[in-house]
């Protein structure tokens, strides 16, 4: 009879533990779940801000950025070359600088977060580090060459005497009028002419950088769709 009761006994503690052990097997199971689901989730959200982050970036740093590069370099060779008639606006083109924009917020918050783990694609993880890590480094490499160019070609135009500018926010319609005996002087000034050129060639250099970068752009934005999707 107490072999009986000791049996039981223990037949009811052992199956006391093994459903306190599968509880707590299973609540462990049910938040790691409800973890990753998580994380999907702010990964998912992240990668919306990074689509958001990449549309601004396709329009003004690598859109609106080259074409500025563009004009500056043809205002450049028809300031220094005879060949062109010298007018007020070649330099005025010249004479301006493009700033940089951090424009990676919600690719930082996939770092901070862990989100960029629970992504299913590996390519689109390597072209994220790609494009944010090494081409945005390069690219910040080029524009502080350019405002580097912009302050030595600056220093040297001082020694001209300015008479007037006339200033349009948000177009490239803004003109410094210098004095026209300076004008003529300023396009024979090696050492000008030396800064310019030399700054021509990192604005070339700045768009060489920017045209890989828009195709890297565009395939991060399919990448990401195509993630969303699945």
């Amino acid at each position: 009879m107490k072999k009986s009761i000791f049996s039981n006994l223990a037949f009811r503690y052992f199956f006391e533990v093994i459903v306190i052990v599968f509880s707590i097997t299973a609540s462990f199971y049910i938040q790691d779940l409800l973890n990753k689901k998580n994380q999907i989730e702010l990964k998912n959200k992240a990668l919306e801000g990074v689509l958001i982050e990449l549309k601004k970036d396709g329009e003004f740093l690598l859109g609106f950025g080259k074409v500025y590069n563009e004009y500056r370099i043809k205002t450049i060779d028809s300031l220094f070359e005879n060949k062109y008639p010298l007018k007020v606006r070649y330099l005025s083109g010249i004479w301006g600088n493009s700033d940089l924009f951090d424009n990676k917020r919600f690719f930082e918050s996939l770092i901070s977060t862990g989100g960029i783990d629970f992504i299913r694609s590996e390519k689109l993880q390597g072209e994220l580090s790609s494009y944010y890590n090494n081409l945005y480094t390069l690219i910040e490499q080029t524009a502080n060459l350019d405002n580097a160019s912009f302050q030595r070609f600056s220093d040297q135009i001082v020694n001209y005497r300015l008479d007037s500018i006339n200033y349009e926010w948000g177009t490239f319609n803004n003109r410094f009028y210098f004095n026209k005996n300076d004008l003529k002087k300023i396009r024979n000034d090696i050492r000008l002419k030396s800064i310019a050129m030399q700054w021509k060639f990192w604005l070339s250099e700045y768009n060489k950088r920017i045209e890989f970068a828009s195709e890297k752009n565009e395939l991060l934005v399919k990448l990401i769709k195509e993630e969303l999707e699945n």
